[in-house]
């Protein structure tokens, strides 16, 4: 069976507590890299700009963008977002 880990991306208010992006970043990569080192098949973002159940000025990152630095960092032999490209 295969399986596949959601990244803290500040989508659902999962970094509030980090005021530093760059620490943000290093929170979600570890998370990336700890889900490699435990065998799972691939990494999610989702491709949403903005911070719910409200809009806020909390850190959230860019899916397209953090896949790509990911993809840098970890071995995820897969990385996806919430959107089908068509």
């Amino acid at each position: 069976m295969k399986y596949s880990i959601a990244l803290p991306g500040g989508w659902k208010m999962s970094l509030v507590d980090i005021k530093d992006p760059v620490e943000a970043y290093e929170k979600m990569t570890n998370v990336a890299k700890a889900a490699d080192e435990t065998g799972y098949e691939g990494i999610w973002l989702v491709d949403h700009f903005h911070t719910v159940p409200y809009p806020s000025q909390e850190v959230t990152f860019e899916c397209w963008m953090s896949l790509a630095a990911l993809a840098r960092d970890a071995r995820a032999r897969a990385c996806w977002t919430d959107r089908v490209l068509q």
